[in-house]
Order: C-alpha cells, then structure tokens, then sequence
C-alpha cells in the first residue's frame, strides 16, 4: 500500500511511464538534495534515543558510510550528490518547497521521537527501505534520456548500499516485534508519516514545474 501511494504520485507515474522531462528530473534533483544533505542528522537524531549497545553500533555503521567512512565510498554522500550536480549541469538551489521542508521537518520529529520505534519506522520503512525502489526509477528515467551511468553514481550507490542499510534496521525491527507484537503501532506511526510527507514531496515537484 505504502508503494502504491508513491507510484502513483503524478511524478513517479511519468517517471515509470517515460513522460517525465528532464527539467523535472533537475527539480527532483535539486529538492532532493535539501533533504538528503540532513540524513547524518536523522540518524544521530535516532541513534541517540537508542539504548541497547549493539543496535546503536550497528546503525553507527550505517552513519559512518554516510560520513565517507565505511564501506559506501571514501566521501561523504552530501558531497557525492553535489559532484552528481556539477557533473550533470545543475546549480544547487537552496529554497526548500514548502513540502521538502515538511519532508524534512517530518523526518526530524520521528527521529527525535522519545520512543525510538517511531524514528525507526520513518527511517527503514520510509526511507531505507523504499530507497532503491524510488532511485531505480529515477536512474532510468536519466538513461532513457542518454545520461552517463557514471553521472548517478550517488542513486546507484544507495541503490545497494540503503538495501544494506534498510536490512540493519529490520533486523532491529523483528527483533523489536518478537519482544512486543504493539511494537508495529509505532513503528507503522512513523512509516505513515514519512511515506505521506513524501507523497507530499513528490506531489509538490509537480505543482513545482506546472
């Protein structure tokens, strides 16, 4: 249900069908970028409500390949994506649409939520782990219209590597839901809110480039 709410956002649809144009897809990349330039945020924000010593190392690891010091690449994503931006032709722009700035005041909120399910919720299953979905439909959409492979080398990284990401947090997640099945109210609270805050994001680009 939470990715036939993103397919078929208008975006996503022309993404998935061909339609989309490249004027669109610089849009994307530009908004995009405000939001993924706070990941290191959203996972410090949850890893400090996280108490138990091994899931708090191994979500660690996940905060290091962002850093540019894991296994993910020698630098950091943030700057992977403006090399993606200078390679493909596109100035950064610094002026969040009203829904990428819900998207990341969203994201934040659940994050710092007392209850770390809910950060986990928004973190893993509205983000990590729908990652690879959404890229793959992105790098596409850039091949189709003759892009180098080489340029979405930030989409196709996280490709793999959220895949990883996303695997660390569902380990934590069952783990979560074999001690208390009323785990998956909280952890349903927060996918909830992120996967409609992209919804929303997603919708805005549209009415964006209208």
């Amino acid at each position: 249900e939470w990715l036939d709410n993103l397919a078929d956002t208008p975006f996503l649809t022309r993404c998935r069908t061909g339609k989309i144009s490249r004027d669109e897809l610089h849009v994307f990349v530009k908004q995009h970028r405000l939001y993924s330039r706070h990941f290191t945020r959203y996972l410090a924000a949850l890893l400090s409500n996280i108490e138990d010593d091994h899931d708090r190392q191994e979500l660690t690891r996940n905060l290091f390949d962002e850093m540019g010091l894991g296994d993910a690449g020698n630098r950091p994503h943030s700057m992977l994506y403006l090399d993606m931006m200078h390679n493909m032709g596109i100035t950064p722009d610094e002026n969040p649409l009203p829904s990428t700035m819900r998207l990341i005041d969203t994201m934040l909120q659940c994050c710092k939520f007392p209850n770390y399910l809910v950060g986990l919720g928004a973190l893993c299953l509205g983000a990590e782990g729908i990652v690879p979905y959404i890229y793959t439909m992105i790098v596409n959409s850039f091949l189709s219209m003759g892009e180098s492979q080489e340029n979405l080398q930030f989409f196709t990284l996280h490709i793999e590597c959220d895949d990883e990401h996303a695997k660390t947090m569902y380990a934590i997640i069952e783990k979560e839901l074999d001690k208390n099945q009323n785990a998956s109210i909280d952890l349903n609270y927060g996918a909830n809110r992120l996967i409609q805050a992209r919804v929303d994001f997603f919708n805005g680009l549209v009415t964006c480039t209208d």
